[in-house]
């Protein structure tokens, strides 16, 4: 995306309606629980916006699994980290495991990142930040240690929480 195609979506709003889930994934050792939302774009809840770890799910829009959570365990126990709380993104340009990093943030704390497949499309070298909201905390015997966010580099996401 040029830098002229950025500015032009930077004005764009995307509405978002939020459905109350729960869901349940049985693992080797027991259960993972996952408590959080939904998201869908319509408001009768018919066009639901799927996880996808590889790619964003519009252009500019991602929703996926947070990576790299289990090495920030304690962060992600904090309240910064509830399903329904916003998170930022930011580039790490100092990082050199990564060409293209998106940084998870929340309360000025790094939780993980965007995965690598979505950051390099969102955020060629330099982008600024983003915005976004933990969609879906998981969680075992009481603790979290994974998170699925919605977020954007390019629009601004209009959330509504449909009860």
């Amino acid at each position: 995306m040029t830098e002229d195609e950025r500015r032009a979506v930077e004005g764009v709003v995307l509405p978002v309606w939020l459905v109350e889930e729960r869901r349940t994934v049985e693992v080797a050792d027991g259960e993972i629980v996952g408590l959080g939302y939904t998201p869908y774009l319509d408001r009768q809840c018919t066009v639901p916006l799927d996880e996808d770890n590889a790619a964003p799910v519009l252009p500019g829009v991602f929703c996926a699994r947070v990576s790299g959570v289990s090495f920030h365990d304690d962060v992600a126990q904090l309240p910064h980290f509830a399903a329904g709380r916003g998170v930022e993104i930011h580039t790490e340009v100092a990082n050199a495991q990564d060409r293209n990093p998106l940084a998870v943030y929340g309360g000025g704390l790094r939780v993980g990142y965007v995965p690598a497949s979505i950051a390099g499309s969102l955020a060629p070298s330099g982008t600024r930040s983003g915005r976004g909201i933990v969609l879906m905390e998981w969680s075992s015997n009481g603790q979290r240690h994974g998170l699925t966010v919605l977020g954007s580099m390019h629009v601004t996401l209009q959330v509504s929480v449909d009860a």
